[in-house]
Order: structure tokens, then C-alpha cells, then sequence
């Protein structure tokens, strides 16, 4: 770790040779011992350098003073969001937050070194609904199903499984209709790594009809996700708050701002005339992904069709408890679009 410190008023020089010794990866600047001052890139060195001649100077005007970091004690609970922000950024330093002392440093190269503590496992079963013709990205899901799609070389159900395996689920039920025999190829490849079973739906039964099959395999409270929802979020405090609140339904929901693109007229009282233009309405949206208990599945008496909303609607007429968990709306992405998937395509999430 020491080999990637360098002090606050360290010659530019110095800078320069050390960040090509560790072949152009970033350096954490520190002051006395070791207290984090800021990290000092490639990329800031270049931009100094073309400014101005400060080869001769330190680095104390160069490096990056406000950098992301993340203290010590809240590691457990980012630890998704610290994974994507590593990802993003290429280094993240650990912050004592009594010292402000680096005592870890997060690159791409150790970031797998991330583990949940035991207090921090989900220990439940997790659903992801696998079966649908993703009509909204044709042609691209003529040739392969939404599951397998690439997002940044990855298929988009890959990035849902090792999401949730960081939180160790029991195991992962995934329900699979149409081009099923490539996604069944592609899931047996992968039960190496995850405990997956696949749940063969003969025809098409929505977002919740598959439950259907699960009534005998789920013991407790379990999470359901899209196969097109992704996810950067702390699983283990979305189940804490399902349980807390004794919820029987808890939907995960992002606050999302719409624009409306004209004025809007609004005629309070006779005589008097009100102009809004392009008001922002804000809307708390399903992001698809939901923690349910096990006595849900007794309304769902047979394997017909049935999508997610009635069973919704069916838990409220039986007085179920339905709660919601706000996440923030940077913190997911919906690729079932085709605008959105091409969109992060090509991008690290």
C-alpha cells in the first residue's frame, strides 16, 4: 500500500516516475502519517503540464484535493456503491474517520477482496424473472433473450447474480420461457458459480404467474427482480426494512423528476390565470425488484397468467401490508428499453 502514497509537497518529477512504476495507475496523497490529502492522476499531471511548466514544482496546486473516499465504518453498508464508484474511478481510498487516515486502498484489481460480514447476508432465496420475449429491445431479442443482452461485455443477468451474490443468497430461482434452451446453456456454464435452479415456464405467465412453481421451494421471505433491473443498492438494508416494518410486500422505488416539455395553464379561481412553464412533476416509480413473504404465494391458486400489479391489487383486497424502500434513482438502471439499453451498452454499472 505504501508503494502508491506520495507526500503533499512532493516534486512533480517524483510524481511522474512513480505513477509510471505503477504503470499509470493513480497515487494517494497523503500528508505526515499517512492523513489523506487527495489522489493525484495521470490525467491531472497532464492537464498541469499543458498549462504550465511545473516539472520543476510540486504537486501541492496539481493533485485532486476533493477525491473520493469512503470512511472505514461505512464500507459494509456502501459496499455496492463503492464497487461501481472503483469501477468508475479506478481507486478509491479506505478513510479512518477519527485519523483521516488511509488504511485501504479499493482498485479494480482487489475490489473481489470485498466481503459481507456475516450480519450482512441476506440468507433468502432470490427470483429473477427470466421468461419474456423482450419485445421492447427486437430485433436484438429476435437473435438472443433479454437475459443474455451485453452490457459492458457482460450479459445483463450477470450483473444481477453477482450483484446479489455479494449478500450470499440461499439460492437463485430463475424463470425462463422463451429462447429458453440458449439461456439454460448459458445458466449451466454458470451454476459453477451460483446456486441456480431454472424454472421452466410452459407458456408465458407474467411478471408473478411463475410463482406459481415456487409455492413448495420457498421457506421464508424471499427477493423478486426483472431480469432487465440493475441494481447498485445495499440488499441487506432493503430486507432489514422489509422486516422491520413487518411488511408483506415491500417494492423497491426510485423518486424520478419528469419534465412536461410546454407551459402548463392552471385557472385557479374565476378571473385569475396561472402559467407554469415546463413544470417538473416528481414520481416515486417501480424499479422492479420487490422482498416477499411466503404466505403471499397462498393467493396465487393456479398456473394461470398473472402479472404483477394483480397480485399487488389481490394482496391489498386480503389486507396484506405493502410497503416501499426508496432508492436513489442513480443507484438503478432499467435496460428493458431500448433508448436505456443503448445507453449503458458500453458503460461500467
Amino acid at each position: 500500500m505504501k508503494n502508491s502514497f506520495i507526500d503533499h509537497y512532493a516534486l512533480t518529477n517524483k510524481a511522474i516516475k512513480k505513477i509510471n512504476t505503477l504503470g499509470g495507475q493513480s497515487l494517494i496523497v497523503v500528508k505526515n502519517k499517512n492523513i489523506f490529502k487527495g489522489i493525484l492522476s495521470s490525467f491531472d499531471l497532464r492537464k498541469a503540464i499543458m498549462n504550465k511548466n511545473i516539472l520543476n514544482k510540486n504537486i501541492s496546486k496539481v493533485y485532486n484535493k476533493k477525491a473520493k473516499f469512503i470512511f472505514l465504518d461505512q464500507l459494509q453498508d456502501k459496499i455496492a456503491e463503492t464497487q461501481l464508484n472503483v469501477k468508475r474511478l479506478g481507486v478509491i481510498p479506505v478513510i479512518d474517520r477519527k485519523t483521516h487516515k488511509v488504511v485501504q486502498i479499493l482498485r479494480s484489481s482487489n475490489l473481489n477482496s470485498l466481503k459481507i460480514k456475516n450480519s450482512k447476508k441476506i440468507n433468502c432465496d432470490v427470483i429473477i424473472m427470466a421468461g419474456g420475449k423482450g419485445v421492447r429491445l427486437r430485433p436484438y431479442t429476435d437473435v438472443l433473450p433479454k437475459p443474455l443482452l451485453p452490457i459492458n461485455k457482460k450479459p445483463a443477468i450477470r450483473h444481477i447474480l453477482e450483484k446479489f451474490n455479494n449478500y450470499q443468497p440461499s439460492k437463485f430461482y430463475i424463470t425462463v420461457n422463451y429462447k429458453s434452451e440458449l439461456l439454460k446453456s448459458y445458466f449451466e456454464e454458470s451454476k459453477t458459480q451460483f446456486n441456480i435452479q431454472l424454472i421452466n415456464e410452459d407458456k408465458p405467465l407474467g411478471t408473478a404467474g411463475s410463482l406459481f412453481f415456487l409455492k413448495k421451494k420457498i421457506k421464508k421471505y424471499f427477493f423478486l427482480t426483472n431480469c432487465d433491473t440493475i441494481i447498485n443498492s445495499n440488499y441487506h438494508n432493503i430486507l432489514q426494512y422489509h422486516l422491520k416494518n413487518k411488511n408483506d410486500i415491500t417494492v423497491v422505488v426510485a423518486k424520478k423528476t419528469f419534465t412536461i416539455p410546454y407551459g402548463v395553464s392552471d385557472p385557479k379561481n374565476k378571473g385569475t390565470f396561472a402559467l407554469t412553464e415546463k413544470p417538473k412533476i416528481k414520481f416515486n416509480v417501480n424499479v422492479g425488484t420487490y422482498v416477499i413473504n411466503k404466505d403471499i404465494l397462498k393467493q396465487i391458486k393456479s398456473k394461470k397468467y398473472l402479472d404483477f400489479t394483480s397480485l399487488i391489487d389481490l394482496s391489498v383486497k386480503n389486507k396484506k401490508k405493502i410497503g416501499q424502500f426508496e432508492i436513489k434513482d442513480k443507484d438503478w438502471i432499467d435496460v428493458g428499453q431500448m433508448d436505456k439499453y443503448k445507453y449503458f451498452l458500453n458503460k461500467k454499472i
